[in-house]
């Protein structure tokens, strides 16, 4: 390969002038970084250009025999579900269980998901099973955004068919229909934390079809909504005209409003904060 050329030099004052260059012979032909042999070829003249190659060559060489084990790129590791130690009452020894297993073996029991029909059944199955084994207080804490009405429904007369009470704790939200299962605890057991927030409204759905089919649905609707307004009324003590007039729009209470309108017994409230008269 030959390279030449004229550079054209100007200056002020003087005349333009051609700078002859002498031809430039490159040793072969190459392409990109293939051997360190023809790399080294190139720039050998200066010093500068050996600087270069010599850590050029370095650094490639480097990167081909480096065959250890590399860091991998770090993702979030899932916290998954905690384990923790507990102790069987009837064999005294320890094991390690998953923290909702641990609770459910004191009789506590999470509502933290929109209740549907597998969610429901499953409360219903564990409240029948704790029921079982001993008559002693179940403790629902609810933590939720709502959920379908037939579960839920399902849920309450689970409550009210087993001979255990079944009280109550809000945390959080407690919105829509988990509201309602809420106010429906044991009397007298039902409890919040100092900043759960509280919605109620009336059941919604939606229908689609024939004219006849979407009027069934819509009575049956208003049937649920009629039927939710009756036990509302027994576990608050308002009347029905003010439940059917409040909860035609979602309404909102805070734990104190809720204690006056009698969704809630009590505000749970921490040790210390009950010592000091707070």
């Amino acid at each position: 390969m030959r390279v030449s050329g004229t550079i054209s030099c100007e200056s002020r004052g003087t005349s333009s002038r051609a700078c002859s260059l002498a031809p430039l012979r490159l040793p072969g032909h190459f392409t990109g970084f293939q051997t360190s042999e023809r790399l080294s070829h190139l720039g050998s003249g200066t010093r500068s250009g050996d600087d270069f190659w010599t850590k050029t060559r370095t650094a490639v060489a480097s990167c081909r025999q480096s065959s250890g084990p590399r860091r991998q790129v770090t993702r979030m590791m899932p916290i998954g579900v905690p384990r923790v130690p507990y102790r069987t009452p009837q064999s005294g020894g320890w094991q390690w269980v998953d923290i909702w297993n641990c609770l459910y073996r004191e009789r506590i029991m999470f509502l933290s998901k929109p209740v549907d029909e597998e969610l429901g059944n499953q409360l219903v199955a564990t409240m029948l099973y704790l029921d079982s084994e001993n008559k002693k207080d179940i403790n629902l804490y609810i933590n939720c955004s709502g959920g379908d009405v037939v579960p839920c429904l399902a849920l309450f007369d689970t409550m009210k068919y087993i001979g255990s009470d079944v009280g109550t704790v809000g945390f959080g939200g407690c919105m829509g229909m988990s509201g309602f299962l809420l106010a429906v605890g044991k009397k007298g057991k039902r409890y919040a934390l100092p900043n759960t927030r509280i919605m109620l409204h009336h059941p919604s759905g939606s229908a689609r079809g024939q004219a006849s089919d979407i009027h069934n649905e819509a009575r049956e609707l208003m049937r649920l909504r009629n039927y939710v307004n009756k036990v509302l009324c027994q576990a608050t003590g308002k009347p029905i005209e003010k439940i059917q007039f409040d909860f035609n729009r979602n309404k909102y209470f805070d734990t104190k409003e809720a204690m006056e309108y009698g969704i809630i017994d009590q505000v749970v409230r921490p040790l210390r904060t009950q010592t000091l008269g707070v």
